[in-house]
């Protein structure tokens, strides 16, 4: 056989599962195996449906050359299809335009990320100017002030869960536009030789910023958008940030601290979870503050602040009242489910609708369930893939 730069492997095999046991209610929960599909130079590739997972080890160049080459032919037809047909074309946002949003974006990152995206520039091809752009492909309708995100999120344990592990469900929402690119979400497993945590986030295919994470040690951390501020654009990115704390940080009383010395670049509700506990951080251009769970053994959020103590407005007009809608529901239906919480009960409730009173709503592009103890994650992509298993344990050498 003639050997090539990538070494493709027919034979598939299920990614064995971390110490900790699903309870019995979740047994019946089908999930496809993990394909190993490809590797490069020490990085492998997985596929979980149609979810890529890349497992990457080395220096952050050696990483992003991995990524680059493993992932070579998704990335380079997401910068077509959302750069240069979708933007640039039928939004009619100039390559200027675009170009000095995607450098805002990049030019604060630490040295270790941009040599990340510098490393993939180096295998797909596509060039360091175009990957930049592909980077910050969630931000053109925001920074152009064409749409606001909105997420949510609920983590469960103690009574809620009768003993069980805890349980965190999380919807990343958005403009429905990038429904049509949800076909590129990537669990990127990262790995440095540089003694940080090893750390996956989820995000497009090229995106190096955490929007949605969990590291090896347990702790599991996503992020809404909060009442809108604007952006404060000579500080650090928080994503990025978040994905610095992922590699740095093992317990919720190191990110406590963490966040104590943090200020961001936007409004923001981060939501935090370990193994036994979670907490919400409520971040405005000038403060953090920790808001803990109004009733122990369950935490939610939206993107509204719930600190009685803000003086700025707490509910955004423009992302309306549907922001408490959506906490009071999650409420609501985690008082139903007390004491029965497991992974297949959080898809109950995050498979439920706005209108029949659950979070879920017209732009939920992507979501996840999390079960910190485990080292495991469940994802769905509504209209293209329902929810499947990922064991990150075997991945972050833990099983």
């Amino acid at each position: 056989m003639k050997k090539t730069g990538i070494s493709i492997v027919i034979v598939c095999f299920l990614i064995i599962s971390v110490s900790g046991s699903v309870q019995a209610a979740d047994a019946s929960v089908k999930t496809p195996a993990l394909k190993f599909t490809a590797e490069y130079d020490g990085g492998k590739l997985y596929r979980a449906g149609k979810v890529s997972v890349v497992e990457l080890t080395g220096t952050y160049r050696q990483m992003g050359r991995q990524y680059g080459m493993l992932l070579k032919e998704e990335l380079r037809t997401l910068y077509r299809d959302a750069v240069e047909e979708f933007f640039i074309k039928k939004r009619g946002i100039s390559r200027e335009r675009l170009e000095t949003i995607a450098r805002g974006v990049f030019d604060p990152y630490p040295r270790r990320y941009k040599e990340i995206i510098s490393g993939m520039a180096e295998t797909t091809g596509l060039g360091f100017d175009k990957h930049i752009l592909l980077n910050a492909i969630e931000w053109y309708p925001k920074i152009g002030h064409l749409y606001y995100g909105r997420c949510s999120g609920i983590a469960v344990w103690g009574l809620y869960t009768s003993g069980g592990p805890l349980v965190f469900g999380r919807n990343n929402d958005d403009d429905p536009l990038y429904k049509d690119f949800a076909r590129f979400m990537v669990v990127a497993v990262f790995k440095p030789g540089d003694g940080s945590i090893p750390a996956a986030i989820i995000n497009y295919a090229g995106a190096v910023y955490n929007p949605t994470g969990m590291n090896s040690e347990g702790l599991f951390v996503e992020m809404n958008a909060g009442p809108w501020m604007g952006f404060f654009l000579e500080r650090i990115s928080i994503f990025t940030t978040l994905f610095s704390f992922l590699q740095d940080y093992s317990s919720l009383s190191e990110v406590d601290r963490a966040f104590k010395s943090t200020l961001t670049n936007i409004s923001a509700i981060v939501n935090v979870a370990d193994r036994e506990k979670a907490y919400s951080y409520e971040s405005s251009l000038y403060d953090t503050r920790r808001m803990d769970p109004e009733q122990n053994g369950i935490l939610a959020a939206t993107n509204h602040f719930t600190g009685p103590t803000w003086s700025i407005a707490q509910v955004d007009e423009r992302m309306g009242e549907r922001t408490m809608q959506r906490r009071s529901n999650l409420l609501a239906l985690g008082e139903k489910y007390k004491g029965t919480f497991s992974p297949r009960v959080m898809m109950k409730v995050l498979d439920t609708t706005i209108d029949q009173g659950g979070p879920t709503v017209e732009g939920t592009i992507y979501q996840v369930i999390a079960v910190p103890v485990q080292l495991k994650l469940w994802i769905k992509v509504p209209g293209l893939q329902d929810w499947t298993e990922i064991a990150l344990g075997p991945m972050f050498g833990k099983n």
